[in-house]
C-alpha cells in the first residue's frame, strides 16, 4: 500500500512539475518592470558600438551569428533558438530588457553578468541596436 502511495504521489509531482516548466517556457522570455525602464548610459557613439561589436564577435556570434539573425554556426540544436535582432525592429524590446537578458541567461543562453563589466553590456546593446535600424 505505501509504495502505490509513493508512486502516486510521485507521478501527479511529475505531473506538476512538468506542467510548470511548460507554462514557463510559453510565457516567454519577460524581464521584469524595472529592467524594461532601465535606460543605457552609455551612448551610441562610434567607439562604443565598435567595442560592443568586439566583443559580440567573441562571445555572442557563435549561436546569434555574425549577422544578428540568430543563425550562428551553434544555433541549430538550440531551444529556445537564439534571438533573431534583425527582427527586433518589429518588436519592442527595450535596451533594458537587452541588458537583464544579457545579465541573467537563460536555457542554452549563458549568463554575462559575472564575464562582462556592466559597461561592457551596455556597449554590446548598442551594437546589437545596429541590426534593428539597418533592413
Amino acid at each position: 500500500m505505501k509504495h502505490r502511495i509513493f508512486c502516486w504521489v510521485l507521478f501527479w509531482s511529475l505531473i506538476a512539475t512538468g506542467t510548470l516548466v511548460f507554462a514557463h517556457e510559453k510565457t516567454g522570455w519577460i524581464a521584469p518592470d524595472e529592467a524594461k525602464k532601465m535606460k543605457n548610459p552609455v551612448k551610441a557613439t562610434r567607439a562604443s558600438i565598435q567595442k560592443g561589436k568586439e566583443i559580440y564577435e567573441k562571445k555572442c556570434t557563435l549561436c546569434h551569428g555574425v549577422k544578428g539573425d540568430g543563425k550562428g554556426t551553434a544555433s541549430a540544436g538550440l531551444d529556445p533558438k537564439p534571438t533573431n535582432f534583425k527582427e527586433h525592429r518589429h518588436i519592442q524590446v527595450t535596451d533594458g530588457e537587452h541588458f537583464w537578458r544579457i545579465s541573467k541567461g537563460r536555457g542554452p543562453m549563458p549568463s554575462f553578468d559575472k564575464d562582462l563589466t556592466v559597461e561592457e553590456r551596455w556597449h554590446v546593446i548598442n551594437y546589437i541596436n545596429t541590426f534593428s535600424r539597418h533592413p
